[in-house]
């Protein structure tokens, strides 16, 4: 009742503050992480909107403009209808949320039940899936729309500076994201790219307390929504017409196939590892081969304490000073080694 009762006060703070400064995105921000944690979402997609449409007016003078023309007819209607389709904004998000009983754990299920069922008999709505404020019973990412948007921004500024390298995803779920950059690079007829699709297929991993510490209280391995199989993901492909022999599955615990994985050289990573361990492992084996003035992103930066450690742990021990910048609530990303590329 206590932090209720603090979490209303510090909204109508920051209405205030907003009041008296409504061109600062960070109060816009602010207020729809309180109003998330109220479980307002409706209420917190609009202020990450307006917190959105601030930041893009803000970094509109630094920001690259995006001329690359298309190799087809209609291309942004293709690619705003696949964005619609893998969110399941185009059915309004009628599809809930995911939901799970494990009988083989009663307790741990019964936990899970308890902290959920207030999320669980909500309806899901577009404002959800607009910046990935729920885990969805069918569409195929999580991530939202917003963040789509981000992949097409960051692809198309890699096609139009000709930024050497492929396209790779650690951590893919059902493949949304993955299967949105095999549609890009598809649409704007680059016939080189391959994009890579990484992930367990099995579910999150334990946490491996003891080496990884930050992990401990971050255990996901638990939630069987998040296995999904290679053949599943192969078959989503499948259903955008978008399986091809560009399409590169690494199947396997990060810490396995990275290593080997026979990447040259990348311009995309997007990180969704969630934990320490698996964000750690990703940029340990792959950001060597990120290119000058690729793009590297976190989903999960700031959902996530785990991965924002690792990041920022990564980044200060590699003295990497690139500009972080904000996607959404959640998610960021920055390009590498801007201060050599410009």
């Amino acid at each position: 009742m206590k932090e209720k009762e603090s979490l209303k006060l510090e909204i109508h703070a920051c209405i205030e503050a907003i009041t008296a400064s409504p061109r600062e995105s960070a109060l816009y921000q602010k207020l729809g992480d309180l109003q998330r944690q109220c479980g307002d979402s409706v209420g917190a997609s609009k202020s990450y909107r307006s917190a959105t449409e601030l930041r893009r007016h803000e970094s509109g003078a630094k920001e690259t403009d995006v001329i690359i023309t298309s190799s087809i007819n209609n291309t942004d209607a293709y690619l705003n209808l696949l964005k619609d389709s893998l969110t399941y904004q185009l059915w309004g998000a009628s599809d809930g949320t995911a939901f799970e009983v494990r009988i083989s754990k009663p307790l741990i299920s019964l936990a899970r039940i308890i902290l959920r069922i207030k999320e669980f008999f909500k309806l899901s709505t577009p404002e959800n899936r607009e910046f990935g404020l729920d885990w969805p019973a069918k569409a195929l990412t999580m991530a939202g729309k917003e963040r789509l948007n981000n992949v097409e921004y960051c692809t198309k500024i890699v096609l139009q500076e000709n930024i050497p390298g492929d396209l790779i995803e650690t951590g893919v779920w059902r493949g949304g994201c993955t299967i949105f950059m095999r549609a890009l690079l598809k649409s704007y007829g680059d016939q080189k790219r391959a994009v890579w699709v990484a992930d367990s297929f099995s579910g999150m991993p334990k946490p491996d307390k003891k080496q990884y510490p930050a992990d401990k209280k971050f255990d996901l391995s638990m939630w069987k929504t998040l296995a999904v199989t290679a053949d599943e993901v192969r078959e989503n492909f499948k259903r955008f017409g978008l399986l091809d022999d560009k399409v590169k599955f690494l199947e396997g615990w990060f810490s396995e196939t990275l290593p080997k994985a026979p990447i040259e050289q990348l311009a995309i990573i997007r990180l969704d590892g969630d934990l320490y361990e698996s964000t750690m492992d990703a940029l340990k084996h792959l950001y060597a081969k990120l290119s000058d003035g690729g793009f590297i992103i976190v989903d999960d930066y700031h959902c996530a304490a785990p991965c924002k450690q690792a990041i920022d742990e990564f980044r200060e021990v590699n003295n990497i000073t690139d500009e972080i910048v904000a996607i959404d609530w959640s998610a960021v990303y920055w390009r590498k080694n801007m201060d050599k590329t410009n």
